[in-house]
């Protein structure tokens, strides 16, 4: 399997078509569907099903898809760190972390770093919880930032931190006018909130049915910018991470607490028995002071506290101790 190979198959994907990964990739249709045939034999399963004159992936190719992409980062960037160090440069920072703090934390903090203490060239990529800690445990990352779970085997959990979740609402509505918007708001109401039940939402749900509240429809995304979005085009009300809503401002949305306290967790992750360079530590403390002057009820955790909070009470308990 070489890196041409998964850029053919990406391609099609792209295109849906594979006429247009042809001309994408300036190659001939004949040699494309052979490319694909060649690497549907390696694999030993098929990739794609014809639909009419377009593809679709199958169920293995919806999951072999985001790992040809995993592979063709890595071939790239292993690409760039070559080139790097022929050029004398040293390394490359590598830096991996989920989209509410890539988006909400890393930009302001890599902006008040000194621009002597960043390095030629800084790569940072946005994933699943998952993934932040599968591209660090394997290397492919040096330090990572991520909401739970923090506690993988191979890594260490360098800083944890918690604050509480927030509710986004529209400058117009009724909510807006409030200091603190009561959770028992939300009976029958309809809401926005965050897709994974397992992590964000496992929290809000306790929390919910402690009081026993229940939703009106609910409308969930995985992607906390997304909510905002809908927040501001559609007037619904979203209970989401402090992180994106102090992070992020959106005009005409504006950011409120609840009246009761529903943690999110996030950390620092680096390789086990790793040390970080001074760059990669520089940048952990400025993520930090950020997350501490912007967001509201933010705290400073145990680390070894990490592997306690996906199954630990949902709201009403602090795990550790401020400091």
């Amino acid at each position: 399997m070489e890196t041409r190979d998964l850029q053919t198959f990406l391609a099609v994907v792209a295109s849906g078509s594979i006429t247009k990964a042809a001309d994408m990739l300036g190659r001939s249709q004949p040699a494309v569907t052979r490319t694909i045939q060649d690497l549907e034999a390696e694999l030993g399963f098929e990739l794609l099903h014809r639909v009419g004159r377009r593809v679709q992936l199958s169920e293995e190719g919806v999951a072999f898809e985001e790992e040809a992409r995993r592979l063709l980062m890595s071939f790239t960037e292993l690409a760039a760190r070559a080139k790097t160090i022929a050029a004398g440069k040293g390394r490359i920072l590598q830096i991996v972390t989920t989209s509410a703090i890539g988006t909400g934390l890393i930009p302001t903090a890599m902006a008040e770093l000194q621009g002597a203490e960043l390095p030629p060239e800084t790569h940072l990529g946005q994933f699943l919880p998952s993934i932040v800690a599968q591209e660090v445990r394997c290397g492919r990352a040096e330090i990572g930032f991520s909401s739970l779970p923090l506690d993988t085997p191979g890594l260490d959990v360098l800083r944890l931190y918690s604050a509480p979740d927030v509710v986004a609402v529209r400058e117009d509505d009724a909510l807006a006018e409030r200091d603190v918007v009561p959770l028992s708001t939300f009976a029958g109401r309809r809401l926005v909130t965050m897709l994974n039940p397992l992590r964000f939402q496992l929290h809000i749900a306790r929390a919910l049915a402690a009081r026993g509240i229940e939703p009106g429809p609910v409308i969930r995304t995985n992607i906390s910018y997304g909510a905002l979005q809908i927040v501001r085009q559609t007037g619904v009300a979203a209970i989401i991470d402090p992180v994106t809503a102090y992070g992020l401002s959106l005009p005409g949305v504006v950011i409120r607490p609840i009246d009761v306290t529903v943690p999110f967790y996030w950390g620092v992750l680096a390789a086990e028995k790793q040390p970080l360079r001074p760059v990669a530590q520089a940048l952990m403390d400025a993520v930090e002071a950020v997350a501490e002057r912007s967001i509201a009820g933010f705290r400073r955790l145990d680390p070894g506290l990490a592997g306690q909070l996906v199954t630990g009470p949902a709201s009403g308990t602090n795990h550790g101790t401020g400091i």
